[in-house]
C-alpha cells in the first residue's frame, strides 16, 4: 500500500478507482490493483456518489507559529552566527521577536528554507559557501 499524506491520492487515481469499480471489478481487486486500503475505495464510491470525490480534507494540526518575518530574522541569525546550535537560534529569535520556539521548530525552518548544516571530516562546523569548511 501506498502512504498517503492529508492531502490524499490524485483526482485521476481516484476516478481510476471508481470506473474499475463500476466498470464490475470487485472492491478488493480493485484496492489490490490500485495498491489501496479497501477502505479507501468504498470511501471513492460513496463520495462519487455524493459527487464529492474531488474534495479534499484540510490537513489537521497546528498553524505555522514561524511568519515570514520570524523566517527572515532565523536567516539574519544565521548569517552573524553561522556556527550557532538550533537552541542557540532559539534564544536568538525570541530574544529579538518575543517568539518562544523550541529548537526542533527552528530546525523544521531551516529545512523548509533548504538550510542544512554540514559538517566537515573533523566534526566541525562547515563554513557556509566552502567545500569541506576549508576557507578559501
Amino acid at each position: 500500500m501506498k502512504i498517503v499524506g492529508a492531502g490524499g491520492y490524485d483526482i485521476v487515481l481516484r476516478e481510476r478507482i471508481v470506473a474499475a469499480v463500476e466498470g464490475g471489478m470487485p472492491v478488493k481487486e480493485a484496492a489490490r490493483l490500485f495498491s489501496v486500503n479497501v477502505m479507501t475505495v468504498y470511501t471513492y464510491l460513496k463520495r462519487h456518489r455524493q459527487g464529492m470525490l474531488d474534495v479534499v480534507g484540510k490537513p489537521t494540526g497546528r498553524p505555522f507559529r514561524l511568519t515570514t518575518v520570524h523566517e527572515a530574522q532565523l536567516l539574519n541569525q544565521l548569517e552573524e552566527h553561522g556556527d550557532a546550535t538550533l537552541v542557540e537560534h532559539a534564544s536568538m529569535l525570541e530574544a529579538a521577536t518575543g517568539l518562544k520556539v523550541s529548537f526542533k521548530t527552528v530546525d523544521r525552518a531551516f529545512a523548509r528554507l533548504k538550510i542544512t548544516h554540514k559538517k566537515n571530516a573533523g566534526r566541525q562546523r562547515a563554513e557556509r559557501g566552502t567545500p569541506n569548511g576549508v576557507p578559501e
